[in-house]
């Protein structure tokens, strides 16, 4: 399990693909591959995409307030 998940993840392939190829159900390949999930295993441009924005925290004035401003304009604007 563990060597097949490792070959997966630097074959280039879809999980489907793999799971094919090597005569595996590709819903236990799924199973193994989340319990086997290891981001320091993986390389960077091997992992899959975060979907967390990095945020940016700067001073908006003289109240102390934290500010979230979205990609889609709606702006969170919190007191501290």
């Amino acid at each position: 399990m563990r060597r097949l998940v490792k070959k997966f993840r630097f074959s280039g392939q879809s999980q489907k693909e793999f799971a094919s190829a090597h005569g595996i159900k590709e819903s236990k390949f799924h199973y193994w591959i989340s319990k086997l999930s290891a981001p320091a295993d993986v390389p960077a441009d091997k992992r899959a995409p975060s979907h967390f924005l990095p945020i940016e925290i700067a001073p908006i004035g003289e109240g102390r307030t934290i500010l979230i401003r979205c990609r889609n304009g709606v702006e969170i604007e919190i007191p501290v």
